[in-house]
């Protein structure tokens, strides 16, 4: 599965792609291409922007179709620089989920898994009508 971004967002500006979209573990990628600063190296705040759009996506597969994400706090950690045309590749998964809030990790990794950044999102969470709390789920 390879899904793209509604035309005209940052996530499709920044040539992000879903590769798989699960709640619990979302994989996507995004071009070096296009995200660089003016050394060659991707942009920190292109991989914080990359990590808040794959956080926010989990948070509303989280909440449904007709459910609401709103984001609350992001902390991004810069390890290694990335440089090149080749693409990275972001891991999600949540740390958190309660009944209003979600809390997810993200991990930004080069092409050969090397972790370039981490990040941590808290989300607020409004599940569509039905689909139940966090433990009621469980």
């Amino acid at each position: 599965m390879t899904a793209a971004f509604a035309p005209g967002t940052l996530a499709a500006r920044m040539g992000i792609e879903v590769l798989s979209g699960d709640p619990q573990r979302l994989v996507a990628r995004m071009p070096l291409r296009g995200n660089r600063q003016m050394y060659g190296f991707l942009h920190g705040g292109a991989s914080a922007a990359f990590a808040q759009v794959l956080a926010v996506h989990a948070a509303a597969l989280e909440a449904g179709p007709g459910g609401q994400v709103t984001g609350q706090e992001m902390s991004c950690t810069h390890h290694r620089a990335a440089r090149g045309t080749g693409w990275v590749d972001g891991v999600c998964t949540p740390l958190f989920l309660g009944d209003t809030t979600g809390t997810y990790d993200v991990a930004v990794l080069d092409e050969r898994g090397n972790r370039l950044a981490s990040a941590r999102l808290t989300c607020r969470l409004r599940r569509a009508t039905g689909t139940g709390t966090a433990k009621e789920r469980a």
